[in-house]
């Protein structure tokens, strides 16, 4: 999906394909993800870094987004990207853990203070804790972050 070029119409800063792949098309932005679930997480971050990097920029026209930002979901998919979290589900109260940009974030949620942290800077997730607890998987619920504790992503 990724390697294959699109040989189509491309419309400048509207379709932005990698591949096969149209970031600039809303409704496929959970294609890279997919390989969370077939154990290649770091090729997820490769694209999501590449995505991060190429389409999302300040140029002559100030603030390029890729795609038509229809209700702010271009600049949603990107902030949550760069803190290292991602709905995947709109309807499940979870989060997909992703590598994030920064090396901290803090957040202050009615008097909580909860913290994302980056250890590392590779794209591959080696391990993922919150409150020093392992999670499981690449999945942490809302109400655990409503906690206000420290989610910690080490990457290798």
């Amino acid at each position: 999906m990724f390697t294959i070029p699109w040989k189509g119409y491309e419309a400048h800063n509207i379709t932005t394909f990698i591949g096969q792949y149209c970031h600039g098309n809303q409704p496929g932005h959970s294609s890279p993800y997919l390989y969370y679930f077939v154990g290649k997480q770091e090729k997820a971050q490769k694209i999501l870094n590449l995505i991060m990097s190429k389409y999302y920029r300040m140029g002559p026209e100030r603030l390029a987004y890729s795609g038509m930002d229809d209700a702010g979901e271009m600049s949603a998919w990107y902030v949550m990207n760069a803190l290292g979290l991602y709905t995947y589900s709109p309807a499940d109260p979870e989060y997909l853990v992703t590598v994030p940009l920064f090396d901290k974030i803090r957040f202050d949620l009615q008097g909580k203070k909860f913290t994302i942290t980056k250890r590392g800077s590779g794209e591959g997730i080696k391990k993922i804790t919150y409150a020093g607890q392992k999670v499981n998987g690449y999945f942490i619920k809302h109400s655990l972050l409503q906690q206000g504790k420290e989610l910690v992503i080490e990457t290798n």
